[in-house]
């Protein structure tokens, strides 16, 4: 709103009009002049962009959830998690094997402890019908065991575990980002990502790189013993 005032001067002086602005019209001014004033982004160093030591840990997580597997595939199906993907048929619908029951290994022989006496014939069905080639039976001295005999090892069963092996090497060191596991290679992208998003980087953000990629190639080399030494271990 705007307002006018007239001054009177006198008769040897002419009027004067002067155009004056309301307070309200001037705060609302100030307000956009206050808005237009941008705070600078804050420049991070590029060395501390990438936190080295988070790193570490994603990529010996990799490296130790590898040595998992490759425990796993030593003992192929004489492994007692052989079972764990078991599904069996209850009244209540098909249930985990290892909600309903567990496996250990005693000499040559699975035992598998069954929790409740209804599902001894079910996990029995179940395990003849998965293919494994596997018949388990009831242990005359406990009702709630059932014993097996440990698979021969062939040397098809060794190929087979190291194939499957190395399928799970190419994952956690090239694959893409499995969920909340990582693998070796959404490590580095991720650090490359947090350091530049440019396809250029400066001297600074190459030195950083270089330091990194050093790290990252300490974790593929402990990833490519372990494979040699787990298929060296399962060939024997």
């Amino acid at each position: 709103m705007i307002y006018f005032v007239y001054q009177i001067l006198p008769h040897n002086c002419r009027s004067v009009r002067s155009i004056l602005c309301s307070s309200l019209f001037l705060q609302k001014k100030g307000k956009k002049g206050a808005k237009a004033v941008e705070e600078e982004p804050v420049q991070v160093d590029a060395k501390d962009r990438i936190d080295f030591d988070s790193a570490k840990q994603k990529l010996q997580a990799v490296v130790d959830r590898f040595a998992k597997y490759a425990n796993d595939a030593k003992l192929g199906k004489t492994s007692p998690k052989v079972f764990d993907n078991l599904m069996v048929q209850t009244d209540h619908g098909d249930q985990p094997y290892t909600s309903l029951a567990q496996t250990s290994i005693k000499g040559r022989n699975f035992i598998m402890t069954v929790y409740d006496p209804a599902n001894i014939q079910r996990i029995i069905n179940s395990v003849l019908g998965s293919g494994l080639n596997l018949n388990p039976v009831v242990d005359p001295s406990n009702k709630l065991t059932l014993k097996m005999p440990l698979p021969p090892i062939t040397t098809e069963l060794k190929n087979e575990s190291v194939k499957e092996l190395k399928n799970v090497y190419e994952k956690l060191r090239n694959g893409a980002s499995l969920g909340k596991n990582h693998t070796l290679s959404s490590i580095r992208a991720d650090a490359r990502h947090k350091l530049t998003k440019n396809k250029k980087l400066d001297n600074l953000e190459t030195e950083v790189w270089n330091e990194y990629e050093k790290l990252h190639k300490i974790y593929v080399s402990k990833l490519s013993e372990m494979i040699k030494a787990a298929e060296t271990a399962i060939m024997k």
